[in-house]
């Protein structure tokens, strides 16, 4: 995962990027030309499987130039781009499809929406590019994070996203990292993130793939007793974290999870 830049047009009170709570990991980002130097390099290592994302990564100047770099020094690379969808143009679509860019994006809420960004959007335009996703042959991936905002919802929200096209879609509960420490009102308990899965599985059949992200507090870090005690999974497993998968930051840090840093 290359996240490309710490910019982000919205303001969503759960956002898990890290450096919400360490501020030094948005100081100095890459440039475009350092960033080639990271894929070049990730290249060599024989690495093919890349997440650009952000913040925003349609925010990130020089991102086509990024793709087109990284589809020339890793051709059959398994290339994908997580965006909030707000600044997806047409023209940028099909230079994603053009050259196998699989899309990625989050459907936050229906009457929630303006409240889960932190902006006074609505989720229409969110919807209308699955729909032309679809359409287009090139359907987006989706993913959806329970809140107490947004609960009561969450089967309406599975079936817009449903049936406005989205190839899959993952359903995973607000985690207590990033800016979300900060809004600790908003998380699920494990209990009522089980109610949640359960409401999806007794829907009617989409046919859209679906999965579930169980977890709800990242066990890389030392957590407190309180968050142990409310978000913990009695059934962990070993996190792959540094085995199928790492993160680099936006000034070039690599950790390897996506919501810890040991700095």
């Amino acid at each position: 995962m290359l996240e490309l830049t710490p910019e982000c047009n919205f303001n969503c009170p759960y956002c898990y990027c890290l450096w919400h709570e360490f501020p030094e990991l948005r100081e100095n980002p890459l440039t475009l030309e350092q960033w080639k130097k990271v894929i070049g390099f990730a290249a060599d290592e024989g690495v093919d499987d890349l997440l650009f994302t952000g913040g925003e990564a349609l925010l990130f100047p020089g991102l086509k130039e990024l793709i087109l770099f990284t589809r020339e020094k890793i051709p059959s690379c398994k290339l994908a781009l997580f965006t909030n969808g707000s600044l997806m143009t047409e023209e940028m679509f099909f230079f994603c499809k053009e050259n196998r860019v699989r899309l990625a994006t989050s459907l936050q809420g229906l009457r929630s929406y303006g409240e889960m960004t932190g902006t006074g959007r609505t989720f229409h335009s969110l919807l209308e590019l699955l729909a032309f996703g679809r359409q287009n042959k090139w359907k987006l991936e989706v993913s959806i994070t329970v809140t107490r905002k947004n609960q009561d919802e969450i089967c309406d929200m599975f079936a817009a996203a449903a049936l406005s096209g989205a190839e899959t879609i993952l359903l995973g509960a607000m985690m207590p990292e990033g800016r979300g420490r900060e809004h600790l009102d908003l998380a699920l308990s494990r209990p009522e993130w089980e109610q949640v899965k359960e409401k999806i599985r007794k829907m009617k059949n989409c046919g859209v793939p679906y999965s579930f992200c169980d977890e709800m507090l990242c066990e890389c870090r030392k957590q407190p007793d309180e968050l142990i005690q409310k978000f913990g999974d009695p059934h962990f497993k070993p996190c792959p974290a540094g085995k199928e998968f790492g993160v680099i930051s936006p000034n070039g840090i690599y950790r390897k999870c996506l919501h810890h840093w040991n700095g």
